[in-house]
C-alpha cells in the first residue's frame, strides 16, 4: 500500500482574504459610502445591436461554429456600470481587518 500526498501553498493578498471573510462576517467589508450607478450610453446600445447584428450574420454563415450546447455564443445587453465610494481607505480597511484578527494587537 502505498500512500500519497499532495500540497499546494499560494500567496492570497490581504484584500483576497478579507474580503471573502466579508461574506460570513460582515465586520471584515470596506465601508461603503455610496455606489455611484451609471446607466449604458446611446454609444453603448448601439455597440450592442452592432454586435447583435454581427452574432445573426455569423450564426447563418456555413464557416462559424457556435461551440456546443455548453459554450454558446451570445451578445449581452449593456448593463449600469457601478463605481463605489468607500468611507475608508484601503490602507485603513485592511488595518481594521488585522485588529479584528488580533494581528494588530502585538
Amino acid at each position: 500500500m502505498s500512500l500519497h500526498k499532495n500540497s499546494v501553498a499560494i500567496r492570497l493578498s490581504a484584500d483576497q482574504i478579507y474580503w471573502s471573510k466579508s461574506f460570513h462576517d460582515p465586520r471584515y467589508g470596506r465601508r461603503v459610502e455610496r455606489i455611484k450607478v451609471t446607466q449604458p450610453t446611446e454609444a453603448d446600445w448601439a455597440e450592442y445591436r452592432k454586435a447583435k447584428e454581427a452574432l445573426e450574420y455569423l450564426r447563418e454563415s456555413p464557416y462559424f461554429e457556435d461551440g456546443g450546447p455548453d459554450e454558446r455564443s451570445q451578445v449581452n445587453e449593456p448593463e449600469p456600470s457601478r463605481q463605489y465610494i468607500y468611507t475608508e481607505t484601503y490602507d485603513e480597511w485592511i488595518a481594521r481587518c488585522r485588529e479584528l484578527d488580533g494581528e494588530g494587537k502585538k
